[in-house]
Order: structure tokens, then C-alpha cells, then sequence
């Protein structure tokens, strides 16, 4: 294969996932994500369908698509979500070109990382500069920044982030990785950079998910003997964790404002089922009145309530079945793939709870997976990072 055109579509990626990371809202991705469509359908002779699972996805956010404008929905989310599983078909050249993905995803984080720092240093440390106000309205328009205070405690708790933070999960999974196996310096500095990003953005959330992710990749690349001094030392620290939290913090509390909406929006959605849209789902963005929100709700944090609300609990968990399994050999989801399979279902659960899976940078983490088990896309790399 011409290594031009491969180093022509890598360049297509990494651009393609930066953009969509740092700002999403402006059209820069979506014209990248038009040429490579374009550049696959001109070469459509050289793909084979490693898996079906984009189509199947598409179809049942067609069928949810179809069936929001016979239901009360609010119609550009509707059309967001139906747009946004489009990104899926990139699989099909990731696979094809053997894009190092790992490496643009580690790029993509560490610029992730440095704009957030950029950011904060621009709105929050100078905050009495001239350029701090329009530089934050920007920040907040087009990266969808936030700035403020979470109330895990009493004093509260800064939370400084990008709208995409979640996707700093997997770069840091990667650099834990590469150091784990390497021992490189630059992998452990790449790990701070980008747990203290993830750190001040207070998502409970995120920092959970890397912490366990830490702990399972350390677990799976250990020998028998430093598994059981690391579960002796694991278990005490976690438990010590677990009760310092639910002593002096609000972070699992009912009560906490996060906590308690989520709790509402699922007794709304228990209280809404019927027989029909317990099967055939009301569409996507389907409204319905939450406790949690106290108004009505087209889409809440906890994505598999509303995929069930939206598809019906037929092809809601068979959307979830195929996104977790998009092989049919079983040998795809073992040996060294467990753990990319693992640290996937650590994403998802985190994903229950939060809206982290079925959007612009969510349906990445997707596509990352994808390319672990359909086929090693860096083992004919040259990069290193």
C-alpha cells in the first residue's frame, strides 16, 4: 500500500479527533470527517466489512430517528444523535490504512491537556486581564468550558474543564500502558498531566474511572507474586478510600445535588413506562417529565435509561451488545485484549451515570475499542510516544 496515502490519511485522523476533542462545535471536523467518507467511497473497492456493527448501530438510530417525528421530541437532538453514530464507518479505514490510533489519541489527549491548561491559566489565574472575558466566552462557546464550584464538601470543590474531559480517560490508560511496559519518563509525565487535568475538572466520574483503570492495567501486567502484594496493599487503601468519602464528602450522597437528579429522572422514567414504549420506544430525544430536573427531559445523564426510552428494551441492549462486541470470534476478546476489553467496560459503566458514550468524543472511545479487537493497529507502526 502507497505509504503516502496512508501517511495522507493519518494526518486526515489525527486532525479529525483534535478538532472534534477541542471544538466540536465548529464545522473544522465535519469537513475532515467529509473527506475521508469521501476518500473511502472513491476507494470502496479495498474495504472488507471486518464487522457490521456501524450498520447495525445506524439502523437502530434510524428506526429511533424515524420514530421521533411521531412523538413530542426536541428535533435537533434528535438529529445530533442520529449524525453523530455516522463517525462509526470510520472503522473501516482506521482497519484498512492501519492508522496508529493509540498515538493520535495520546496526541489528542496531551493537547487536550495543554489547551485546558492555556485556559485556566487565561480565565481563572488572570483573571483581571483584558482578553480573560472574551477568551472564557469562547472557551465556553465553542470548547464547551466550564468554570465553578461542585459541592463534594462543604467548602466546595473548583471544577475547571473542556466539555470533553471524559475522553482524557483513555490517553491516560494508553501512557499508564506505555510506561508500565516502558518505563519511560515522558509516559509518567504525560500520566500527571493529564490525572491533574482530569483532576481539577472534579468529574467524579472520570477521576473513578482512572483510578480503577490504573489499578487493573498494574493487576493485569504484574506476575502472580506482585498481583497478591499489590491486592494487600489495594484492598486496605481502597476501603480507607471508601470511608473517608462517605464520611466527609457528599460525593455518594443522596442528597447531592448531582445525586439526587439522577435519582429523580430514573423514578420519572420507572413512572413513564407503558406497554408501548416499553418495547418500541418513544425515538430519539424523546421528552418526558423528570423529578430529577423537575421539568421536562429530552436527554439526562444516564445514557441507558434514555437509549431505553428512546429504542424500547429490544434495541436498546442489542445497540449496547453490539457497540461491547463487534466481533463474532470469541479469540477477539481474550488473551491481550482482555484488558483493552476491560478498561472499555470501565468507560461504559462510567457512561450509566454520566453522558459520556453517545456523542461526538464518546463514539471515539467506541471506535478506539474497536480497533483493539478487530485488528492491532499499531503493530505496523513506527511511531512511538
Amino acid at each position: 500500500m502507497n505509504s503516502k496515502v496512508n501517511k495522507r490519511v493519518n494526518w486526515f485522523f489525527l486532525f479529525f479527533f483534535i478538532f472534534s476533542l477541542l471544538f466540536p462545535v465548529i464545522i473544522f471536523n465535519k469537513v475532515i470527517f467529509i473527506l475521508i467518507i469521501g476518500f473511502m467511497i472513491v476507494n470502496y473497492k479495498l474495504y472488507r466489512l471486518n464487522t457490521v456493527s456501524p450498520f447495525i448501530v445506524f439502523l437502530i438510530f434510524l428506526y429511533g430517528f424515524v420514530l421521533s417525528f411521531f412523538n413530542i421530541v426536541d428535533s435537533v437532538l434528535a438529529l445530533q444523535f442520529f449524525l453523530s453514530v455516522l463517525v462509526l464507518f470510520l472503522i473501516y479505514p482506521l482497519l484498512r490504512y492501519k492508522i496508529d490510533i493509540d498515538r493520535i489519541i495520546k496526541i489528542s489527549g496531551l493537547i487536550m491537556a495543554i489547551y485546558t491548561g492555556v485556559s485556566f491559566l487565561v480565565t481563572v489565574v488572570f483573571l483581571d486581564s483584558p482578553i480573560s472575558t472574551p477568551y472564557y466566552q469562547f472557551f465556553s462557546y465553542y470548547s464547551s468550558g466550564s468554570n465553578g464550584l461542585r459541592d463534594f464538601a462543604e467548602e466546595g470543590i473548583l471544577s475547571f474543564h473542556i466539555g470533553t474531559v471524559p475522553f482524557l480517560y483513555l490517553p491516560y490508560c494508553l501512557f499508564v500502558i506505555s510506561f508500565i511496559d516502558k518505563r519511560k519518563l515522558s509516559s509518567l509525565l504525560s500520566i500527571v498531566i493529564l490525572f491533574v487535568t482530569i483532576f481539577i475538572s472534579a468529574s467524579r466520574g472520570a477521576i473513578i474511572s482512572c483510578v480503577m483503570a490504573t489499578v487493573c492495567i498494574i493487576f493485569f501486567k504484574s506476575n502472580l507474586r506482585k498481583k497478591f502484594i499489590f491486592l494487600v496493599i489495594s484492598i486496605p487503601l481502597f476501603i480507607t478510600t471508601i470511608s473517608y468519602l462517605l464520611t466527609y464528602t457528599t460525593v455518594f450522597a443522596s442528597e447531592e445535588r448531582s445525586n439526587s437528579a439522577k435519582i429523580g429522572h430514573y423514578e420519572s422514567f420507572v413512572e413513564n413506562i407503558d406497554f408501548f414504549n416499553l418495547f418500541l420506544g418513544e425515538g430519539l430525544a424523546s421528552y418526558y417529565y423528570s423529578k430529577g430536573a423537575q421539568s421536562m427531559k429530552a436527554h439526562t445523564e444516564l445514557t441507558p435509561i434514555d437509549m431505553l426510552r428512546y429504542f424500547g428494551f429490544i434495541l436498546a441492549p442489542l445497540l449496547y451488545f453490539v457497540i461491547i462486541f463487534p466481533s463474532k470470534k470469541l479469540g477477539s476478546y481474550l488473551g491481550s485484549n482482555s484488558l483493552y476489553v476491560l478498561l472499555f467496560l470501565i468507560y461504559v459503566v462510567n457512561s450509566i451515570t454520566n453522558p459520556t458514550m453517545f456523542n461526538s468524543y464518546g463514539l471515539l472511545v467506541v471506535l478506539w475499542y474497536w480497533c483493539k479487537i478487530l485488528y492491532d493497529a499499531n503493530s505496523d507502526s513506527k511511531f512511538n510516544l
